[in-house]
């Protein structure tokens, strides 16, 4: 036991000789005078959503009327003009009936007439005594059946204009047309379809998120790009409409974001991709590779009051930082620059 002890003490003189006069150790918790610190930034993860785009609205287009068609004016793709006309039915019956509906009324029109001057000869004789009051009864009875039958052949008239307006099958102008289904010289059938048309002036893209990446979406809602990487586009977006309700199956809300700009071909069956930036869920932090020290194959970080911090380096991070995972690092915190 006495050599250790003579070698201890021989050490404590060593360490007092090298020390300047009035100079204490320095200690474990100071930072270096002017040393570099930075602050430790919340590390991210892109979250990456895909959908496809399709019309805004399909429409089944119908026959309101039965007939043989005898055009139709637009195929498969085709974009409806500004008259909107897509198909053509045979009208002929109904243009036939609104002929004879004019000569009846003209007909009618003309008795009424007549009935009218003769009841206006009786009246002034009835009011000289000439002729019996009941004659004249008659004949106002007569004038007021003639009347009535005339307006409901003027009101027969317009129902058979309204059918034959009908023969007219229109549709909305600038939709296209995603399946024709008539062709000329094909019966037609009341409420027959002839066409299934989509509005593709703007687009759609269905998804499914997470509260927290709704959460996420809603922060970006007048700033939102996606990217279409079968084009090599990247294009601006809006959130068009969400669902207020929510899927217990798939824990997920039904979103719809609408493209409108920065798209030649607008069409359905586009591949849209949709990146979010989250928080890494493992709590990391970024750094840059400056603040960390490798010693003995495990790498620390020094805090800006000197203490010393092992870490886990999970990668590289943006901008040419670390991802470091510690329990003891939170985002915000400032550590000191090795080089």
């Amino acid at each position: 036991m006495l050599p250790l002890r003579i070698f201890c003490l021989a050490w404590c003189l060593c360490l007092a000789l090298a020390l300047p006069a009035g100079a204490a150790p320095p200690s474990a918790g100071t930072a270096p005078a002017g040393a570099r610190v930075v602050a430790a930034l919340p590390a991210t993860q892109p979250l990456v959503f895909s959908g496809f785009t399709r019309a805004r609205a399909k429409l089944r287009l119908v026959s309101e009327t039965a007939g043989r068609c005898l055009k139709v004016n637009y195929d498969l793709g085709d974009t409806i003009g500004p008259k909107g006309v897509f198909a053509v039915l045979d009208d002929t019956f109904v243009r036939l009936e609104l002929q004879a509906n004019k000569v009846e009324q003209k007909r009618l029109a003309s008795r009424v007439a007549y009935l009218a001057k003769d009841a206006d000869r009786y009246r002034n004789l009835v009011k000289r005594g000439s002729e019996a009051p009941s004659k004249l009864d008659h004949l106002d009875q007569d004038l007021t059946q003639a009347r009535l039958q005339l307006e409901a052949l003027k009101t027969q008239a317009a129902i058979l204009s309204e059918r034959l307006a009908r023969h007219v099958i229109k549709a909305s102008p600038g939709w296209r047309v995603i399946a024709r289904k008539v062709e000329p010289g094909q019966w037609v059938a009341v409420g027959g379809e002839v066409a299934l048309l989509g509005d593709f002036r703007t687009l759609l893209v269905p998804m499914a998120l997470s509260p927290g990446e709704f959460a996420i979406l809603e922060k970006l809602a007048k700033d939102i790009k996606v990217s279409l990487p079968h084009l090599g586009l990247t294009v601006p977006a809006k959130l068009e409409r969400f669902s207020p309700a929510f899927d217990p199956a798939t824990l997920k809300i039904a979103v719809e974001l609408e493209l409108d700009q920065g798209l030649a071909d607008k069409r359905g069956g586009l591949r849209v991709e949709l990146t979010l930036t989250a928080p890494d869920p493992s709590g990391a932090v970024l750094l840059p590779p400056g603040a960390v020290n490798e010693r003995y194959q495990e790498n620390w970080v020094t805090r800006a009051d000197g203490k010393p911090l092992k870490v886990v380096v999970l990668g590289p991070g943006p901008g040419g930082t670390l991802r470091l995972s510690s329990p003891q690092i939170k985002p915000g915190q400032k550590f000191l620059l090795a080089r």
